[in-house]
């Protein structure tokens, strides 16, 4: 419905929200005026029933006074036709009267159809309530709060016969006033839905544009949403070119720089002194393992493969076990589902027991290169920590999980993001020791990163320095 109404609206954005605010604006004038206008009808009505009373008196005493009342006869409101004694069919309903003229009683009825719904303003209490011929235009007021289309069947003294007289003005099928207002404010309800709607849908791409950068346009989409991608696109292509300049570049630096350092690690095992010897040799392997790493980091887009299912907690138990293999005090926690159901049978049982049931996290992912980032932390965790504790849970909006703490010294708060940038090093002691180049964090990150998850840095309810790794089951 949306999409169609747009469809038809300008592509122009400054075009379409004038077109939408006039016409809100509009339509909710009209609804007010229409309410308005049917609200005044009925008042004016009740008005002038005690104007149409007395006309109706006027012709009732015309028969009174000798002469006929002459049918058929048409007055300011009233109606009249010669007619016999009503036929009831269907729903219709009548309701007895009386109109006393000095003494002489007139017998009437009202014919209508359904049921009245202000009935006791007409009979006050009574099953057949009588008017005295003065006072009509009370009882014609009350059949116009009726707000139903009601005929008054009425036989005349001395055998002039019956008469049907109706008030088209007045005696008709109005609504009241609390449904008049209730569906006028369903009205303006209603407008303000469809032009909200509206609204959304024709802000939804650059919605998508502020938060990916990139939109599914549709057809209705304004020309602004379609420039705007066009322009993002650009820029994206122009900085990834650019990258890819850059990457190619460095990555062919740090290549060309393999060949002088194994040539000059060969030379300096030529010096003849041991201490200097092994100082310099330290050097080059800190030079050796910087440009390893920086062509691992600059060489990570073009080695990633293909996304298959796999269960991560295989993988991360698989690869604990090798830790653990190696002397090494990492301790894997999958989550277990408690399960409480004990049926009975001819031996007894029943009640409830609890039993404990791995859960096998299937996800949708990069088996070698999770192995890589989850081998990176725990990595991190036994070198400044001297533990790993790592655990999984499956959360309810299909995510999972990853926790990996040491009891180490962890990181200052305010380094928390900073540690995620290549080539950042912590200056603290044990780091500044330590033969990290600053890109192991850097690559994980690109990892998650790649499978649609998030990392961050925190602390565990007991206090130790944890890293936090959620992954979703789909990329």
């Amino acid at each position: 419905m949306s999409g169609l109404i747009l469809s038809i609206l300008p592509r122009s954005l400054e075009r379409r929200m004038v077109v939408v605010l006039i016409t809100a604006v509009l339509s909710i004038f009209v609804v007010l005026g229409l309410t308005l206008n049917a609200y005044n009808n009925r008042e004016l009505a009740l008005a002038n029933s005690f104007e149409a009373g007395a006309e109706l008196s006027q012709y009732i005493r015309t028969s009174s006074l000798g002469s006929t009342a002459p049918a058929p006869f048409a007055g300011t409101y009233l109606q009249v036709v010669e007619a016999g004694k009503p036929a009831l069919s269907g729903d219709a309903s009548s309701l007895p009267l009386t109109i006393d003229d000095d003494g002489i009683e007139l017998t009437a009825e009202l014919v209508f159809t359904g049921t009245l719904p202000r009935a006791d303003l007409i009979t006050r209490d009574h099953p057949n309530p009588t008017y005295q011929l003065d006072n009509l235009g009370a009882f014609a007021q009350a059949v116009t709060r009726q707000d139903k289309a009601v005929q008054l069947y009425l036989t005349l003294p001395e055998g002039q016969g019956s008469r049907l007289i109706t008030f088209p003005k007045l005696w008709q099928d109005r609504m009241t006033e609390p449904v008049l207002f209730i569906l006028a404010a369903l009205c303006i309800t209603l407008v303000f839905v469809l032009a909200r709607s509206l609204v959304h849908y024709t802000a939804a791409p650059f919605r998508s544009l502020a938060k990916y950068e990139r939109a599914e346009l549709k057809p209705w989409d304004t020309e602004e949403a379609v420039a705007l991608q066009d322009t993002l696109v650009r820029e994206q292509e122009a900085r990834a070119q650019l990258l890819e300049e850059q990457k190619r570049m460095l990555a062919s630096i740090s290549h060309d720089l393999r060949t002088p350092a194994t040539r000059l690690r060969l030379r300096l095992e030529q010096i003849e002194s041991t201490s200097l010897r092994n100082r310099m040799l330290h050097d080059v392997e800190e030079m050796t393992r910087l440009i390893a790493a920086s062509l691992d980091f600059l060489r990570f887009n073009a080695l990633l493969e293909e996304p298959q299912q796999l269960s991560l907690a295989a993988l991360l138990q698989s690869l604990c076990d090798d830790y653990m293999d190696t002397g090494n005090d990492v301790v894997f926690v999958p989550q277990r589902h408690k399960m409480t159901d004990q049926s009975r049978n001819i031996f007894g049982g029943g009640g409830e027991v609890e039993l404990e049931v791995e859960g096998r996290a299937v996800m949708n992912g990069q088996p070698t290169a999770l192995r890589r980032a989850f081998s990176n932390l725990i990595d991190n965790a036994l070198k400044y920590g001297g533990a790993a504790t790592v655990e999984m849970q499956n959360l309810e909006n299909d995510q999972l999980l990853v926790s990996i703490s040491d009891p180490g010294p962890g990181i200052p708060p305010h380094l928390h993001e900073k540690v995620f940038e290549p080539f950042f090093r912590n200056d603290s002691v044990e780091r500044t020791r330590s033969s990290s180049v600053g890109l192991g964090l850097s690559i994980v990150k690109q990892i998650i990163n790649a499978h649609g998850g998030e990392i961050s840095l925190g602390e565990t309810a007991e206090g130790k320095f944890c890293i936090f790794v959620k992954l979703p089951r789909e990329l």
